[in-house]
């Protein structure tokens, strides 16, 4: 039987315990309500003392000290990442969004929530609702998906400043209940990669003044060492890492979620210790033992730590890949077994350190190998006398060819043609333009689902979009029936770098069918050949669900699901920088009569041109 624990250990020193977090019961459903109060912050503020001279100051109310460098960032009520929500299948979450900054406007996306019933909830600005300007929004959601999710901004480039947090919903019945013995309030972990500047300095200085979108380091709820303290002349400066506290000879729940805005995948490992990974998503999967894996933006695992060795302190490793290898950037967390003592493990914290031999889970621009499983490779684990998924049938009612890729062209947001085009200028100014299928998503001036009679002008999946030389950008949309099967099948193309693209689509968790690196690059004509000469082949028996998943580069990914679930829905590369130059479209499900009615005295917005 699994125990749920309240516990003085928190996701963000000052956070304060809510009434909902408890025990899971059947009948005992509450409504959950929460306020999220979003200012302007800094951290090493003063409200830090003498932070990190005395560490007791460091843990005071209102202090944020992530790595130590002061820096402006957006806070939930003061907090980095913001408070933790823990709720129980079946309560009713009511969460009261307060924009207290000087002049941006808001919305918050509640990241794999299906929002069944509630679809004017997912926060999409221009989607599904207007920007939250200055003064309160209420996120009303009755029906909840279990399991592990995070919430976060969905304006510019928010989620990056700080403007985030886990959402765990737990199951009153968890099939793995068997498997663990306790899933504590404590043992959530967030992992963010960190810039030590603004995310609009980041995006400025990268799109228009020729420098990197590389991070700076990466903190586990909101703490870590400065790892680039060196390069950037400072000292490194022993400022608090955040510890796992785990008893000897019990089996402990981990719940480990990437918000990574910039694009750092993160290998996660633990010294001297394996883990049988469970979930993924929020969806239960056949339990996997695994020494390591990769965990893309968006992505959460929820895996179970045997502790098994002596008494002592190891490190919980987390080493980025692509842009933050750039700067090498990498971080611990302490695994400390009670009764251990206070001091950090004796073994080297580093890059270039060696993940540990064994299974390693979601490699990086990897298929299937001996050592080395896929998201395609693994099982799902559905509920006893869960009705077989019409999506998993031999062939599905839609079928979309979507292809990922960065493109050398004249960006009208980007390049002047006739004064900077894009060859006119130095390799180092030349920024290229992510997109999907050679289109730049531009966000409609008022949201179609809370507004469906505005005059909205789409290009559709089958038409040709508008363009402007070699640019092409437009309201991208993909429309399918209600109750439609529908397989997607993303393509990487990877023409320009080694890079990679997480994908999230809003309203729906999905099967994975397949996964695979043709090699450094390929095409949309390319996989679509192979598909039509019998190559492809599709898992459909007990294949993984998932919200969130790596697109291999120079490969392809293919999910599937049926489209039961009515509305306007975001889909898009979940790299924060990608997404709002337009690696993004819309998949409209069924028509306005299939969604609920607009709640009362709902904000309106749109565009004004007086004749």
């Amino acid at each position: 039987m699994s125990l749920f624990i309240s516990s003085s250990l928190t996701l963000a020193e000052g956070y304060q315990e809510h009434e909902c977090e408890r025990t899971c019961e059947v009948g005992g459903e509450r409504t959950c309500h929460y306020e999220f109060h979003i200012t302007e912050y800094q951290t090493m503020s003063r409200a830090c003392f003498e932070c990190p001279d005395n560490l007791d100051d460091c843990a005071r109310e209102d202090c944020v000290s992530a790595d130590g460098v002061p820096r402006v960032f957006l806070s939930i009520n003061k907090q980095l990442p913001g408070p933790a929500i823990q709720v129980c299948e079946g309560d009713h979450l009511v969460v009261d969004v307060y924009n207290e900054m000087f002049s941006d406007t808001e919305t918050i996306h509640w990241h794999g929530q299906h929002q069944r019933g509630s679809q004017f909830m997912d926060g999409v600005p221009f989607i599904t609702q207007c920007p939250i300007l200055p003064g309160v929004f209420r996120y009303d959601m009755p029906n909840l998906n279990a399991g592990t999710y995070w919430y976060h901004s969905h304006s510019g480039v928010h989620r990056g400043d700080g403007v985030m947090g886990a959402m765990v919903v737990r199951r009153i019945n968890d099939q793995h209940a068997h498997d663990y013995d306790t899933d504590l309030l404590s043992h959530v972990l967030v992992l963010q990669d960190w810039t030590h500047k603004s995310m609009v300095a980041k995006y400025t200085g990268r799109h228009h003044g020729g420098m990197d979108d590389y991070a700076s380091t990466i903190l586990i709820n909101g703490k870590g060492r400065n790892t680039m303290a060196k390069d950037e002349g400072l000292d490194t400066i022993a400022f608090p890492y955040e510890v796992v506290e785990v008893s000897q000879g019990q089996r402990h729940r981990l719940r480990i979620i990437s918000t990574a805005a910039m694009n750092c995948p993160m290998i996660v490992s633990i010294d001297k210790h394996t883990f049988t990974i469970i979930a993924t998503d929020g969806s239960d999967i056949t339990p996997t033992i695994a020494s390591s894996f990769t965990i893309y933006s968006g992505e959460r695992f929820d895996i179970v730590l045997e502790a098994n060795q002596v008494v002592d302190n190891y490190w919980i490793r987390f080493n980025g890949l692509i842009d933050c290898e750039q700067n090498m950037v990498y971080q611990g967390a302490i695994l400390r077994y009670t009764g251990a003592p206070t001091d950090e493990p004796e073994e080297p914290l580093g890059h270039d350190i060696i993940p540990p031999p064994g299974i390693h889970v979601n490699p990086l621009n990897s298929g299937s190998g001996t050592d080395v499983l896929t998201m395609a490779d693994l099982e799902g684990l559905e509920p006893e006398g869960t009705v077989p998924d019409p999506s998993l049938a031999l062939l599905t009612d839609k079928q979309f060819y979507l292809g990922f890729d960065f493109h050398q062209i004249n960006n009208t947001h980007l390049y002047n043609p006739d004064l900077y085009p894009y060859n006119g200028v130095s390799e180092a100014w030349q920024i290229n333009t992510p997109q999907l299928n050679s289109i730049s998503f531009r966000f409609p001036s008022s949201p179609p689902l809370s507004q469906p009679d505005d005059n909205i002008t789409f290009c559709r999946y089958d038409e040709d979009p508008p363009c402007y030389g070699d640019y092409c950008e437009c309201t991208y949309l993909l429309e399918v029936d209600l109750e439609d099967t529908v397989e997607m099948i993303l393509v990487d193309q990877g023409n320009i770098g080694d890079e990679n693209h997480p994908f999230h689509l809003h309203g729906y968790n999905f099967f994975v069918v397949a996964m695979a690196r043709l090699g450094s690059q390929t095409t949309v004509e390319e996989v679509k050949a192979l598909d039509a000469a019998g190559l492809i082949e599709r898992k459909l028996t007990d294949p993984i669900r998932k919200d969130s998943v790596t697109i291999p580069d120079g490969g392809y990914t293919i999910i599937r699901f049926t489209a039961d679930n009515p509305g306007w829905w975001l889909m898009h590369c979940h790299l924060t920088f990608h997404a709002e130059i337009g690696m993004a479209a819309i998949l409209n499900v069924g028509t306005k009569l299939h969604v609920p009615s607009r709640p009362k005295n709902f904000p309106t917005c749109g565009p004004f041109l007086p004749d």
